[in-house]
This record gives C-alpha cells, sequence and structure tokens, in this order.
C-alpha cells in the first residue's frame, strides 16, 4: 500500500513504500516516467542516482518506485552549513561529470528538439526568438545522458555519496548543453519560495562564487575542451522562459538582448 506522502513536486507526488524505497506519483496525464525510468535503468550500477526497483500504477497514476536515499539535498546543506560552499561546488561539478560520461539510451528525446519545442512556445519578442532558433541550428547534437534542470536542490549527499534526483527532463545531447542549463539556473534562477528570508539573501549574495568554484570544477575535469558557453547559454534562457517564472522573466529577457546585438556587431 502507498504510505504517507512526504514530498511534492511539480510533476508527481513522493510518497513511502516501504522502510528503503519510496513511490514517486506522476500527476494523471504527465508522462515524465518515462524519461526518468529510461534514464535511471541506464545509470544503473553508477552509483550516481538512486536505483529504480519497479514501476506501478496506482489509482490510474503511474509511479516509480525508487531507493530511500537518507540525507539532504545540496540546497538544504548549504542554507544549514554555508561554510562548505566552495567543497560543495566541487561535488556538484564532480557529479555532473560522471553523469556526462555515460551514454544516452536512444529513445531518449533529442535535446536540440525538447529546446526548440520550448523556445516556440516561450513568450518573448519574434526577433529573439528567431535568433535563438538560428543559434540552435548551429548546435551540435550529441549521445550523452543529460540531466536537464541539474542544480543543487537535485543533488542528494547521503552516507558520503552523491545521488541525482528529478530525471524527467532527462534528454540525449551534449554535456556542453546540459552544463549551460546549470550555470543559467545557478545565476539567476529565483530562490524557491519556501526556502526561509535570511537563507535566500545568503544563497542571492554567495552565488557568483559559487557559480565560478562550480564552473571552474567543471571545466577543469571536463573530458573534451567545452566550446564558449555564449550560444548555449542563450539558447537554454530561451527555453526557460517557456516556464513562465515571472520573477525571471525580466532578467533572462536581458540576456537575449545582450546576445542578439552582440551578433549583429
Amino acid at each position: 500500500m502507498i504510505g504517507t506522502k512526504i514530498g511534492a513536486g511539480r510533476e508527481a507526488d513522493v510518497h513511502v513504500w516501504c522502510d528503503d524505497a519510496i513511490v514517486k506519483l506522476y500527476r494523471p496525464g504527465l508522462h515524465g516516467h518515462r524519461a526518468e525510468a529510461r534514464a535511471l535503468a541506464t545509470l544503473a550500477g553508477h552509483g550516481v542516482a538512486p536505483k529504480l526497483t519497479d514501476t506501478v500504477e496506482w489509482d490510474g497514476r503511474v509511479g516509480l518506485v525508487l531507493e530511500r536515499l537518507d540525507g539532504a539535498d545540496m540546497l538544504t546543506l548549504l542554507q544549514r552549513q554555508p561554510w562548505r560552499m566552495l567543497g560543495v561546488a566541487r561535488t556538484l561539478a564532480a557529479t555532473q561529470l560522471a553523469v556526462h560520461q555515460v551514454s544516452a539510451p536512444a529513445d531518449l528525446p533529442e535535446l536540440r528538439s525538447v529546446l526548440a519545442g520550448h523556445i516556440t512556445d516561450a513568450t518573448m519578442p519574434t526577433r529573439l526568438r528567431d535568433h535563438t532558433l538560428r543559434l540552435l541550428e548551429d548546435l551540435p547534437e550529441g549521445d550523452r545522458l543529460c540531466h536537464g534542470d541539474y542544480h543543487p536542490g537535485n543533488l542528494m549527499l547521503t552516507g558520503g555519496r552523491a545521488a541525482v534526483i528529478d530525471w524527467p527532463n532527462a534528454t540525449r545531447g551534449v554535456p556542453a548543453a546540459d552544463h549551460a542549463r546549470t550555470m543559467l539556473l545557478l545565476r539567476y534562477s529565483a530562490p524557491p519560495p519556501e526556502i526561509p528570508r535570511v537563507s535566500s539573501r545568503l544563497i542571492t549574495s554567495s552565488r557568483s562564487v559559487f557559480t565560478r568554484r562550480y564552473a571552474r570544477a567543471y571545466r577543469a575535469g571536463s573530458v573534451q575542451p567545452l566550446p564558449q558557453s555564449g550560444p548555449w547559454l542563450a539558447v537554454q534562457a530561451a527555453a526557460r522562459l517557456a516556464e513562465g517564472i515571472a520573477g525571471e522573466r525580466a532578467t533572462l529577457i536581458a540576456l537575449l538582448e545582450r546576445r542578439y546585438h552582440q551578433t549583429r556587431r
């Protein structure tokens, strides 16, 4: 039987399943469980994600039965122990690099196609949309596993291990694109509303240092030299607009405007 509800996100609720497992129940009409199940199956044995043990159906909802991770996510850890910021940034980079070494299954969505769809759906001036779609056309495809929403809140630290959670946005693409999404979130995303005001101010004031340390560690550990991040960052910013986060809109539009004028000089 489904146990106590212990968490909730935009697409799913999380309930106790048994002592060492939870079940992530997707809301009706949402299909992120497909990509998540494929990604987790691919990562089995790599030690960087919870184990997927079963897929179930309950009251018309699809659920993924996952290994229960006892610990805190990185965002919570940073609120409690901000002096660990630099080490946490290195762990964030190292774990993402480990994910990017994994070949993605062929049946995962292709990242460039997903981004093109989001950009098309987003509300922005037509000239910015057209410009960003042209940028995207010149960017490469890839075959690496990409998380699609990698940030400190989606990295659990448990028993000396870092494990990436929440994979409904998993795609097949190039690591530089996934890295750019993380850079965008670290630099510009609004702190979650449930975070206390003091913690929110701390995150905002220290994000520049944290982002630089993460970026430096990621570049140092990358197997191949990273291309310039500007085009991917612009594409990810345009795609982010489709999520309709009012507090970020002005910042993202300003980023796209700068990129637009830089390329027209």
